[in-house]
C-alpha cells in the first residue's frame, strides 16, 4: 500500500523514483556526417549532451552542451564557460548563443574517449560564467553513454 501511495505522489509531483535518470537518444544526419545526442529535462530546464565525430578520425570528435539558463544567456555571445564536474575535473570552453535562447558549449576532443569518461564519473556538472552559474544532475548518464558513442558511428 505504501508503494502504491508513494507512486499516486510521484505520479501528482510529476516525478518518478527513475524521472532523474532518464536520458533519452536521438540521431540527426546532415549530409556525410551522423551527430547523435543524449537529452532529458533537469529542474524544468533541458540539457543535451551531442557527440559528433570529426570525418576520417577514430577518435577525434565534438562535444557540444546544450541548455537553457536565463541568468547565463546575457553575456553568452562573448563568454567562457568553466565546466566544474564533481569527480574534480574543471575545464574551461567557449560558449555560443543560439538565437533560440539557448546555451551551446562545443568542446573539440582529440581523444573522445577522455571526455566521455569525465561525464561517465561525474554525477553533477557546474556550468559557470563571469554573470553566474548554474548546475545539472548528470545521473544515469555512465549507462547511456556506450549507446550515444554507437549511435554516433566509432
Amino acid at each position: 500500500m505504501r508503494l502504491l501511495t508513494y507512486a499516486a505522489f510521484a505520479l501528482l509531483l510529476g516525478t518518478s523514483p527513475s524521472a532523474g535518470e532518464e536520458w533519452s537518444l536521438d540521431s540527426q544526419t546532415d549530409g556525410n556526417s551522423k551527430s547523435c545526442s543524449l537529452s532529458r529535462v533537469d529542474r524544468g530546464r533541458p540539457f543535451s549532451i551531442a557527440l559528433a565525430f570529426l570525418p576520417n578520425t577514430a577518435d577525434q570528435a565534438v562535444v557540444r552542451l546544450s541548455f537553457s539558463e536565463p541568468k547565463l544567456i546575457q553575456g553568452a555571445r562573448k563568454a567562457l564557460a568553466t565546466l566544474e564536474f564533481d569527480n574534480g575535473t574543471s575545464e574551461v570552453h567557449r560558449v555560443e548563443a543560439a538565437p533560440n535562447g539557448v546555451i551551446l558549449i562545443p568542446i573539440v576532443a582529440l581523444n573522445v574517449e577522455d571526455v566521455l569518461q569525465t561525464f561517465s564519473e561525474s554525477q553533477r556538472l557546474t556550468v559557470a560564467t563571469r554573470f553566474g552559474s548554474t548546475s545539472f544532475s548528470l545521473g544515469g548518464i555512465a549507462k547511456r553513454l556506450p549507446a550515444l558513442r554507437d549511435c554516433a558511428g566509432r
